[in-house]
């Protein structure tokens, strides 16, 4: 039998808050994490500077355990020899013209150096340490010498089976309805758009591991779906979103007032990795170009400057605004009485559907 998610991580309630890039900071995840859940990080694109400072911030605000989250060495991967086409030269120097975004940048590595900072996690001793895109069994054994726990996303039973091998303690099953990257790593990113009533089930039963459910996941419902499914807990991402703690732009907070499932899409043309966000110009246009984007993260680098001036301008044509399918179900509402609505209206769905 399976360790629980509150046994695993010492945790009150077995809700993570998926670890965000650009959307979770120490209020965020202090918040979840006092309230009893397993508050979450987004750190790849931190500088082990800053990240320390950041893991610091957390220590300041909660003394429960907490994830942080980094990206695999893979995706820091900078291709030198990449070129951007003209098609694209031409629309992004239209765009950086409309919004007075200045120059164009040189497209530059933005994220890692995940060995420098999965070092200061180790050294700060982060309670728990996750990964996306994949991870190294030798970073899998340093965290475990550290006598600290390590999860990962997989996207399909392969990848789920590989995590296992490699010896973490617990896997996400990320499925297609998730927002922001999708984690694959084996294969393509196609195989691993399964849906999460399909694919969280299968995971369950092809490893011997704790499996925690993520994707789509926004209330009780979801909540008990999983736990029907054989998950030992959940992650929820884009319901976090409509709380005053996480640090997403005002017109992101806007754009989700009025989304329904079918305003997200799973693209490659903000970061050259597919995500799932919400549609905007930005990924029309880009997506209608005939030719070839630059790869991850050097077309992420690229709209670095225009993303800016849109969140200072506060234009949704031009953000990355990472959303799941689920967004249509946010309640605006702090942290720590969403992850209270959420236990509490658990338990009352679980007495009701046993009374039928």
């Amino acid at each position: 039998m399976t360790m629980s998610m509150q046994q695993l991580f010492d945790i009150q309630h077995p809700i993570l808050q998926a670890p965000m890039v650009g959307a979770s900071d120490s209020h965020l995840v202090s918040a979840v994490s006092n309230a009893g859940g397993l508050g979450g990080l987004g750190a790849a694109a931190m500088k082990p500077d800053f990240l320390r400072d950041q893991v610091r911030a957390i220590r300041g605000k909660t003394d429960k355990p907490f994830n942080v989250n980094l990206f695999a060495p893979g995706s820091e991967v900078f291709d030198t020899t990449a070129t951007i086409s003209d098609e694209l030269t031409a629309l992004m120097l239209g765009y950086h013209d409309e919004m007075g975004a200045g120059d164009l940048p040189l497209p530059s590595p933005i994220f890692g150096p995940v060995e420098e900072q999965l070092a200061v996690l180790i050294e700060e001793k982060v309670p728990v340490i996750s990964f996306h895109f994949g991870l190294e069994p030798h970073h899998v054994e340093a965290i475990h010498q550290a006598n600290l726990k390590v999860i990962c996303s997989a996207t399909t039973i392969a990848e789920a089976r590989y995590l296992e091998q490699a010896g973490v303690d617990a896997v996400i099953a990320q499925g297609a309805e998730a927002g922001g990257h999708r984690g694959t790593f084996i294969g393509d990113y196609r195989q691993g758009l399964i849906g999460t009533l399909a694919l969280v089930p299968q995971v369950v039963d092809a490893i011997n591991l704790p499996v925690i459910a993520a994707g789509g996941i926004m209330d009780a419902r979801g909540i008990l779906a999983c736990r029907a499914l054989g998950a030992s807990g959940v992650q929820l991402g884009t319901a976090f979103l409509g709380c005053p703690e996480a640090g997403i732009p005002l017109t992101w907070k806007q754009a989700l007032r009025n989304c329904a499932p079918e305003s997200t899409t799973v693209t490659t043309v903000m970061s050259g990795k597919p995500a799932r966000g919400i549609r905007n110009r930005y990924i029309d246009e880009v997506e209608a170009l005939d030719t070839q984007i630059l790869p991850y993260p050097l077309q992420y680098s690229l709209s670095g400057a225009l993303r800016k001036a849109a969140t200072e301008q506060n234009n949704p044509d031009f953000l990355a605004m990472w959303s799941g399918q689920g967004v249509g179900m946010i309640k605006e509402m702090k942290a720590a009485e969403l992850i209270e609505h959420l236990v509490e209206e658990t338990k009352a769905l679980t007495q009701k559907m046993s009374e039928t």
